[in-house]
């Protein structure tokens, strides 16, 4: 005789998976048949897709090789990736373990210091850059002090959750750059510079990416409530001294902190 949660109708224990979190649903997904075919629904995991993917999606995803003309709920959160919304102001996805939002800042959105039409000299504009999300990154080409502002409506993020903001560029051989102190932190974006840091005073240092890109982590905070504010992050460089040049910039990424 069944009991408990197996002896419920299919779709009221579809109803409490739905308030879990994606890895816990796949977790459940093993523990009978009945379990499975409730775990891996639609109506479990149109809960899991953000409203701002589902927006961003003017046509069903065809399923290669699948008789069926479009993705399941459970197949589109598995396969989608980075999408841009906001008329490409935005990349957002989403971490898929927990369900979190997540961000790109386009370059085009952030506020680069002398990086307006009337000083070319300073910074650039290059299109369809490879490897990029946007159609535009912005070039490094000569200052003396860099300076990078962003910011973004807290509406768009995940209530209850801590995030992570980083710098998402390239640099070239000839680029050498120590940040700001943010949040007492000190933030690099050469890698070459660890060989010469104190270990006292270690700072962040670039991370490669998956996707071939470099990152440094430059601050970190809690979003609490939904209510509709607006997030400011900023890069200074406190002590300007030599001249800057060759580095590529994509954006400024927002996700959440990794829970060890």
């Amino acid at each position: 005789m069944m009991s408990g949660m197996l002896a419920l109708p299919e779709e009221c224990i579809a109803a409490a998976i739905s308030f879990t979190s994606p890895r816990d649903a796949c977790r459940l997904a093993c523990v009978s048949t009945t379990f499975k075919s409730a775990a891996d629904s639609d109506a479990v995991w149109d809960r899991f897709l953000p409203p701002e993917y589902l927006s961003a999606i003017s046509n069903p995803v065809p399923v290669s090789g699948s008789s069926s003309s479009t993705w399941s709920k459970k197949e589109l959160y598995l396969r989608m990736g980075p999408t841009l919304i906001q008329n490409g102001k935005l990349s957002f996805w989403f971490d898929r373990s927990s369900g979190k939002k997540c961000y790109m800042i386009s370059a085009r959105e952030l506020t680069i210091i002398r990086a307006s039409g009337d000083t070319p000299w300073s910074w650039g504009w290059i299109n369809d850059f490879p490897g990029a999300r946007f159609p535009k990154v912005a070039k490094l080409k000569n200052v003396y002090q860099f300076e990078i502002h962003g910011k973004i409506n807290t509406s768009l993020l995940s209530t209850m959750t801590t995030y992570i903001s980083y710098l998402v560029f390239k640099p070239t051989d000839n680029f050498g750059l120590a940040g700001g102190n943010v949040q007492n932190r000190t933030v690099y974006f050469d890698q070459r510079q660890q060989n010469f840091v104190s270990r006292d005073n270690p700072g962040l240092f670039p991370k490669e990416r998956g996707d071939g890109w470099l990152e440094s982590e430059f601050g970190e905070f809690f979003h609490g409530s939904d209510e509709e504010g607006e997030l400011s992050m900023a890069i200074l460089e406190i002590n300007p001294g030599n001249v800057k040049y060759d580095l590529v910039v994509q954006g400024i990424e927002i996700r959440p902190k990794k829970v060890k």
